[in-house]
C-alpha cells in the first residue's frame, strides 16, 4: 500500500524559483553600481563561488569564527564572507554589497517551469505545503509572490530562522518545533540538492523526492525516494 502524505516540504531556489538567473542579475546589478565591467566569466565565477560556498557550510568545512550573539549577527557574518572573497574587500564593505544584493533578488525572479501549477494542485489536494529554505529570508514573500504561490503556502521556514543549514538536525528539528503537530511518516522532502534536501530528508527520517531537472547522473549513495525531472510528475506520486 502507498504510503499517504500529508505535509510537502519544499525547497525554493531551483526547485521553485530559478535561483540561477535570480543571482546572475543580482550580481549584474552590483557590477554595475561599482562601474566594473560586466562579463559572463564574472557572472559564471560568483556563481561556482557562492555554489561552494554554502556548500561548505552545510558540509562543515566551514567553522564560523565565534559564538555570536543574535541570529542577525551571524546572518550578518555568513553572508558578507562570498563578498569579500569575490570582491577582496572589508567586511563593512561586503555588509553593504549583500544588503543590495538581497534587493535587487527581490526584482527579478524567474520561475521553475510549472511551479505555479504543481502548488495549485497541491493545495486543491489539501496538502500542507510548507516551503523550507537555505536562501535569504527577505526575498521569499517576493520570490512565492512573483510565482502567484504565496496563498498556497501553509508557513516559510528559513535556514536563518534556524541558525543552521539544510541538512543539519538542528534545521529540521526546529522546523518540527515550528509546526508543533507532526507526524514524519507523512511528511516528504521535495528539492534540488541532493546532499541538502535528500540526504537531510534521509537523515531526519523524511521521505525525499530528488527534482533532477537536468537529469544529471546520480554517482553518490545518496538514494532519494522519488526522482522526477519535471515538477509536474509530482501528480504521479501524490
Amino acid at each position: 500500500m502507498a504510503k499517504v502524505y500529508k505535509k510537502l516540504l519544499f525547497d525554493l531556489d531551483n526547485t521553485l524559483i530559478d535561483d540561477n538567473e535570480n543571482r546572475r542579475y543580482a550580481m549584474k546589478k552590483i557590477l554595475n553600481d561599482r562601474k566594473e565591467e560586466i562579463t559572463e566569466e564574472k557572472l559564471d565565477n560568483f556563481i561556482k563561488l557562492d555554489d561552494k560556498y554554502w556548500k561548505d557550510r552545510a558540509e562543515g568545512k566551514i567553522k564560523d569564527p565565534y559564538k555570536f550573539k543574535t541570529l542577525e549577527e551571524k546572518t550578518t557574518w555568513v553572508r558578507a564572507q562570498r563578498f569579500m572573497m569575490y570582491f577582496d574587500c572589508s567586511f563593512e564593505e561586503a555588509v553593504e554589497i549583500n544588503e543590495k544584493y538581497i534587493e535587487y533578488l527581490k526584482t527579478s525572479i524567474v520561475p521553475i517551469k510549472n511551479a505555479e501549477a504543481i502548488l495549485k494542485y497541491l493545495n486543491e489536494k489539501q496538502y500542507e505545503i510548507y516551503i523550507v529554505t537555505n536562501g535569504p529570508a527577505k526575498p521569499v514573500e517576493n520570490k512565492l509572490n512573483s510565482i502567484n504561490a504565496i496563498k498556497y503556502i501553509k508557513s516559510v521556514f528559513t535556514a536563518e530562522e534556524a541558525g543552521y543549514m539544510k541538512l543539519h538536525r538542528e534545521f529540521f528539528d526546529k522546523f518540527f518545533k515550528k509546526i508543533n503537530n507532526y507526524q514524519k511518516d507523512d511528511m516528504l522532502i521535495i528539492g534540488d540538492e541532493l546532499e541538502k534536501d535528500v540526504l537531510g530528508g534521509i537523515q531526519n527520517g523524511i521521505d525525499s523526492c530528488w527534482f533532477n531537472m537536468k537529469r544529471v547522473k546520480n554517482n553518490t549513495e545518496i538514494k532519494p525516494s522519488f526522482e522526477i525531472t519535471n515538477l509536474l510528475e509530482l501528480e504521479n506520486i501524490l
